[in-house]
């Protein structure tokens, strides 16, 4: 390659204007000029090549031509997103500059956390969100599909979950709030409007699973327990310790009426809607909450107290713990890991479960030192239904007390805290955008990007080649190519 100058992945800054950040270019002088991007996918040749690590790849572009080697489908995938990011208008057509790019990514869980619970934002919102998730190399959506103000995923053996679960009497109206994350319902000022129902079909279900596959996205599905239940007791009140008739919460919060632990027939519908969950999901790894689980109801039920009794177990977190163990149990027989907020920790759970760290670092350094394999995602900075600290912000945002600015997030590390000798653990990290403040998809994406762009890098990228000051200079590139090919209200960069 003629004039070819050998750069670190910070110096390649003309023609590698990629996000996230590729961790080996070699530039070269020229390009290649095609009449559309088109023309320039249908110039690539491929080649197998095992030596590469697995979601690697090499790309080269010279007068020879475009030629990518990887040792799997996602690494030819994921060059592909590359070559679509280098190639830019010339005037004439398009063109792609001559490189020489070995990459492959830091972690293996590159995620996004999808809450369609307290809103529901549908199919095109949905596959909108995985097209830009594969653009970024992002390869987990995390599908939050159960919670205290909805269910939304059809269970065939149980139809009350989403004739009665997909619905509630209304929701809080926007900015009308006494005080910010006021747990009861003083404070919350009903609209009254009924919201719902809303829910997807299996049908759905399975068409968003392949369309995600098509991208080389693993969907982990949520079905939370035994807490975040409103919705589901709602539907059956018998799954609870009272018994009582309820609502899906109008209002945002947790509510203290969870699944009741002591009953052998909670124990069974929980297994058949996870059996049916299995069915349409192929992740290997399945989420089932764990946080937020009040005991209030547990501490009062004759059944919860005589099973602690019976297992001779440690109270009413020695109960979650327990439960948390059969349904890791209960998957691992159908081939699946479970996952769980880390919360669940306190339930000393197998080591066979995977923590989701979101309280803070501290879960996820504590897991893996007990063997645990861990995600990362603490509230900060990856909470991203946090405050952006834009001067001019239309929208409302859940605080918990700092803003999560750009910059803040390309901060992150997940293997941050955690000594070099448990780095093996770490599976990687993910951004959450909960949907309690979020009303719609526009609203939804205008808080995800640009700042899944920065986590996305952080994911990807080697820390050694990370830059600020290199991301700050690609970045509107790729909130313009948000915009335009995806039709994303990306928020502005300040």
């Amino acid at each position: 390659m003629a004039g070819a100058v050998a750069a670190t992945a910070m110096g390649a800054m003309a023609a590698v204007n990629v996000i996230p950040l590729p961790n080996k270019v070699v530039e070269g002088d020229g390009a290649l000029a095609f009449a559309n991007p088109g023309a320039v996918a249908a110039a690539v040749t491929e080649a197998d090549d095992a030596s590469i690590p697995a979601e690697g790849y090499r790309l080269t572009v010279s007068d020879a031509g475009i030629r990518i080697a990887a040792a799997d489908a996602a690494g030819r995938f994921y060059a592909r997103q590359t070559l679509r990011q280098l190639t830019t208008p010339d005037g004439k057509g398009v063109s792609v500059p001559f490189v020489t790019i070995e990459d492959a990514p830091r972690f293996k869980w590159r995620g996004l956390h999808f809450d369609d619970c307290r809103h529901f934002f549908g199919k095109e919102t949905l596959k909108k969100t995985l097209d830009a998730m594969a653009y970024h190399k992002l390869n987990v959506l995390h599908w939050h599909l159960t919670e205290d103000q909805g269910w939304r995923i059809e269970i065939k053996k149980y139809p009350e979950l989403t004739v009665k679960g997909a619905v509630r009497p209304g929701s809080p109206k926007p900015k009308v709030l006494v005080r910010p994350g006021e747990p009861s319902e003083r404070g919350w000022v009903n609209n009254h409007i009924p919201y719902g129902p809303y829910f997807y079909t299996q049908d759905d279900v399975r068409e968003i699973v392949a369309y995600a596959a098509e991208r080389h996205i693993t969907i982990v599905p949520e079905i939370e327990l035994p807490g975040h239940a409103l919705a589901a007791l709602a539907a059956y009140p018998e799954l609870g310790c009272t018994g009582e008739t309820f609502e899906p919460w109008w209002r945002w919060g947790v509510s203290e009426h969870i699944f009741c632990g002591g009953s052998d027939r909670t124990i069974r519908f929980l297994e058949d809607v996870l059996d049916e969950v299995c069915a349409l999901f192929p992740s290997s790894i399945v989420h089932i909450g764990g946080d937020e689980a009040p005991k209030k109801m547990w501490k009062q039920c004759p059944k919860c107290q005589a099973r602690i009794k019976a297992l001779g177990l440690d109270g009413e977190e020695g109960l979650q713990g327990w439960m948390t163990r059969h349904f890791t149990e209960y998957l691992a027989k159908k081939g699946r890991r479970t996952i769980g907020w880390d919360e669940v920790l306190d339930g000393n759970p197998g080591t066979g479960t995977v923590i989701m760290s979101w309280r803070g670092p501290q879960g996820g350094i504590q897991a893996a030192a007990r063997g645990h394999d861990v995600v990362m995602c603490p509230i900060d900075p990856c909470y991203i239904d946090n405050p952006q600290g834009l001067k001019d912000d239309p929208y409302e945002y859940i605080n918990y007390g700092f803003n999560a600015t750009l910059e803040r997030c390309y901060g992150f590390d997940p293997a941050a805290g955690i000594p070099e000798g448990q780095h093996s653990h770490v599976l990687g990290g993910q951004g959450n955008n909960w949907s309690e403040y979020t009303w719609s998809g526009s609203e939804y994406e205008w808080k995800m990007w640009p700042r899944m762009s920065a986590l996305a890098e952080c994911l990807w990228t080697d820390r050694a080649n990370k830059s600020w000051a290199s991301f700050r200079a690609r970045i509107p590139a790729v909130r313009t190519a948000l915009i335009r090919q995806f039709r994303m209200n990306a928020a502005p960069i300040e």
